[in-house]
């Protein structure tokens, strides 16, 4: 089973791509702006993404472009399902990074087979994929204090390391007693937090308590630690 998301505005696609590969045993959730779409992945954590060109609030090709400068995403596969035809498009797409695309309208068995291919496909550990410089996303952080600025900017940081320790201790904490549906809505909220300073290697080690791919919690409050440091040295190094 595999989460896919959906990036269209037409009801009646997702309904039809739901359709047609809820049988199949995978989850389908769809998003119907695009402005929502990267927000989204991070709080589903999805294995594939079927993005169509044209959106409201950001296109699809913008999405992408996005979603292969990001270490969270870099190596999620996306399948192009658009209504545009020509061979230019499907070459902009594949250069964009796409790595699949399928024309609308579009059969069934066609979407199957590929959105099959790309769930089969070797995908890099977590290990591989992250990076020294992965524990705070310094664009997040720096789009933040322009919106709210330092001072609101700072609060928030000191929330979001209240929020990192109490999470972890109840994630270990239900992880000790074996109550993993506690553990995994617990690692499903931190991970949403983490997207508020792109706190990758933390949000990674909670989506495999998610998945249940991981009982144990001693990665997640080694990464935890580390975290709430270099969130303490954006912290101050914002007052210098």
């Amino acid at each position: 089973m595999a989460r896919i998301v959906i990036v269209d505005d037409d009801e009646l696609v997702c309904a039809i791509v739901a359709r047609t590969l809820t049988p199949l045993g995978h989850v389908v959730l769809p998003v119907r702006d695009g402005e929502e779409a990267l927000d989204s992945l991070w709080d589903t954590g999805p294995d594939l993404v079927i993005l169509d060109c044209a959106l409201p609030g950001k296109t699809g090709l913008a999405i992408l472009g996005e979603m292969r400068t990001s270490a969270m995403f870099r190596d999620l596969p996306v399948l192009i399902l658009t209504a545009r035809r020509s061979e230019w498009h499907v070459k902009m797409a594949l250069e964009a990074g796409a790595n699949a695309y399928v024309r609308k309208p579009f059969a069934p068995e066609e979407l199957i087979e590929k959105v099959t291919a790309l769930l089969s496909r070797p995908h890099a550990t977590a290990e591989a994929t992250v990076a020294p410089d992965t524990l705070l996303d310094c664009a997040r952080l720096a789009d933040l204090r322009g919106a709210v600025g330092d001072a609101d900017a700072n609060r928030l940081l000191e929330m979001m390391l209240r929020d990192i320790g109490a999470r972890t201790e109840a994630i270990a904490g239900a992880l000790g007693e074996g109550n993993f549906v506690r553990a995994e809505r617990e690692a499903h909220a931190l991970r949403g937090a983490c997207n508020g300073v792109g706190a990758l290697d933390l949000a990674l080690a909670c989506l495999a308590i998610e998945r249940g791919e991981c009982r144990t919690s001693g990665a997640l409050e080694g990464l935890a630690i580390r975290t709430m440091a270099a969130i303490e040295e954006a912290r101050s190094l914002a007052v210098r």
